[in-house]
């Protein structure tokens, strides 16, 4: 069994409205999944370099994970933290968005439905909800 700790962040979205994300922390397996239906800090697409970027209410919220310590070692840096981590998005988009280190994935909803594939960091909560 994994062991997850789940809480909610507050943002701003688009609309300069306050909105809640949930956040599921996976200690054993590094990984932060981010169910985000209100585009608080799901990562943003760059037209220029065709591929998605971490958003700046990304880079608030991980701040603020930082700050508390979650799995952060000593001496580490918050940036080289934030590399460190998978960070798996579930939100508006038409698919779910892998973050392992710099490489951005993106993964189509209907192949992240599939319950064969095992092979990907989803968590399951997040992952029923975005049928």
């Amino acid at each position: 069994m994994r062991e997850i700790l789940e809480l909610e962040y507050r943002g701003l979205n688009l609309l300069d409205e306050i909105s809640t994300v949930e956040v599921a922390i996976d200690l054993i397996h590094k990984v932060i999944h981010i169910y985000d239906t209100n585009q608080v800090v799901e990562p943003e697409f760059n037209f220029t370099a065709k591929k998605y970027q971490m958003s700046d209410g990304f880079y608030q919220m991980a701040k603020v994970l930082y700050d508390k310590r979650f799995m952060v070692t000593e001496n580490q840096s918050a940036e080289h933290w934030r590399d460190a981590l998978t960070w798996v998005f579930y939100g508006s988009k038409k698919s779910i968005i892998k973050y392992e280190g710099l490489t951005s994935i993106e993964i189509p909803k209907e192949e992240a439905l599939n319950v064969e594939n095992s092979n990907q960091p989803f968590y399951e909560k997040y992952r029923a909800r975005i049928m």
